[in-house]
């Protein structure tokens, strides 16, 4: 697994030395061709990144781990992560610290749901004891929210398999009977509702709170500190942002479907994350917790460490 994770960052590497040029105007950024990352495709096409005399070369990856190695080798100089992570290599002592708001959920913007395929005899959370469930990967923001629904269900989470499998990939599994359940986030809650699945738990991260971060902007909090100029007009771009798509989701829906795959009415439809202009202590502690409680970190910490030295 770390031969292919040192491979992997290899190949990451030289595509962005090949294409990016490093200066002091140039924020170099990772994320994921997703919904999630909507702040990412207004900023840029509003004009938001070039108000702020910024230019931010994009580089686009298929998972957070690969950005957040790419960010520690100093290839990017920020990039997007869900909290889980960004918690554990807290807990690791990487530099990394949240350098804008990203995407969250709220009562009202759940985009992540557990569903079954059409016609399975799975009707509640403690009939998957001794099946197979899909998440995009182990150790992060699903696998606690599985292991914390076992718990709340009286259930040992042990008694549930979970695999890795890619969110695109996730629905053709749970047709083919490969796995029994997913967790998977829009747009394939929708996509999958409209070929026949249904949804198991509608609220698939709801241990984590009525709002909390899923993923924010992140970076080295030492980059932070020798590029002021570049750390706050990303932030502020990014803020900006929140507001466009707060004051005009249809046209930020529609700028959706430039940067990813999805179709103008799929867009439409879907369930997008809140994005809020700042983040509270309580967005973050619960997860914090939750990951320590199931020992993915050695012990919680305040929620103030991951918001020191940024912009925020």
């Amino acid at each position: 697994m770390f031969t292919r994770l040192l491979t992997a960052l290899f190949m990451v590497i030289m595509m962005i030395a090949l294409t990016i040029p490093a200066n002091a105007e140039t924020i170099r950024v990772g994320f994921i061709p997703v919904g999630d990352c909507l702040q990412l495709y207004v900023a840029e096409e509003m004009g938001y990144f070039a108000e702020e005399g910024i230019t931010v070369e994009k580089t686009p990856l298929k998972g957070g781990s690969l950005i957040a190695m790419a960010v520690e080798a100093g290839e990017l100089d920020a990039g997007w992560s869900n909290t889980v992570s960004l918690v554990m290599a807290e807990d690791r002592e990487f530099d990394f610290a949240i350098l804008a708001p990203g995407a969250f959920e709220t009562e009202s913007h759940r985009e992540h749901s557990l569903l079954v395929a059409k016609g399975s005899t799975i009707t509640r959370f403690t009939d998957l004891k001794g099946k197979t469930v899909a998440i995009n990967a182990l150790g992060n923001i699903n696998e606690i929210a599985i292991t914390a629904l076992a718990e709340e269900n009286g259930m040992d989470s042990s008694t549930i398999k979970l695999v890795e499998v890619p969110f695109p990939q996730m629905l053709g599994a749970l047709e083919s009977g490969a796995v029994d359940a997913v967790l998977t986030l829009e747009p394939f809650v929708t996509l999958g509702k409209s070929s026949g699945a249904r949804i198991l738990e509608p609220a698939a991260l709801k241990s984590y709170g009525d709002r909390f971060l899923i993923a924010a902007w992140f970076a080295k909090r030492t980059w932070m500190q020798e590029h002021p100029v570049i750390a706050e007009g990303f932030r502020r771009a990014v803020l900006k942002a929140s507001e466009f798509i707060e004051t005009n989701p249809a046209k930020a829906r529609e700028m959706l479907t430039r940067h990813t795959k999805l179709s103008l009415e799929l867009a439409q439809s879907i369930t997008l994350p809140y994005f809020a202009q700042s983040i509270e202590d309580s967005d973050i502690q619960r997860i914090i917790d939750l990951t320590a409680k199931f020992s993915f970190i050695k012990k919680p910490f305040s929620a103030k460490r991951l918001l020191e030295t940024s912009t925020q």
